[in-house]
């Protein structure tokens, strides 16, 4: 669920497809060009279909679109543009020093003879030290301290997620088990340890 809308800011739109139309070509048009641009574009659009809403797609709600590899040499998205993980409820919170030396001890750098199951025990027992504020709960704290235990490889991995996606712990610990343990290398394991001698 994106946001919450009052019932009087609905309104009855007779030709719903030109409007949807109309909405796709705004975003994507806002989408190719840089940030100073899209409000020419907004009002454009917006004069094509007087009976769509007058509502700017680009609202507070929506995520900010990813940028495409042309905008990085754009000299007005300079200081905007980071390259980090973002949950899709990201919380801020002071972690302390011992916890972070803790998180970066055994960081996880996706090699192959690398376990990720001991990157992720590590880290469990890692969080524990830390306690935030009661109104971040416990998805929450895992998902903003993980990114602090993995480098090289797996830091890329997780940094290739897109945006917003990823809400809880679980689903995290999911896709770092299936790319790095697949079900290949499970029952490879077990292949090697009922054939041992």
């Amino acid at each position: 669920m994106r946001g919450r809308r009052s019932s009087d800011s609905l309104q009855y739109d007779p030709e719903i497809e030109r409007t949807a139309r109309a909405n796709r070509k705004v975003v994507r048009l806002s989408k190719s060009v840089p940030p100073s641009a899209r409000e020419q574009i907004l009002v454009i659009t917006e004069a094509e279909t007087p009976s769509s809403p007058k509502t700017s797609l680009m609202g507070d709600d929506d995520p900010p679109p990813r940028p495409m590899l042309g905008d990085y040499g754009l000299a007005n998205n300079r200081g905007r543009l980071t390259h980090t993980f973002q949950p899709a409820n990201p919380v801020a919170f002071d972690i302390k020093t011992t916890v972070l030396n803790g998180l970066r001890d055994k960081q996880f750098d996706g090699a192959e003879g690398r376990s990720p199951h001991e990157n992720l025990s590590h880290f469990v027992e890692t969080c524990e030290f830390c306690v935030p504020p009661d109104t971040v709960t416990v998805d929450q704290k895992k998902l903003r301290l993980f990114a602090f235990t993995l480098t090289c490889r797996a830091k890329d991995w997780l940094l290739s997620l897109p945006a917003g996606t990823i809400q809880t712990f679980e689903e995290i610990e999911l896709k770092l088990l299936e790319k790095y343990f697949p079900m290949s290398k499970y029952w490879e394991k077990k292949q090697e340890i009922s054939n041992f001698k």
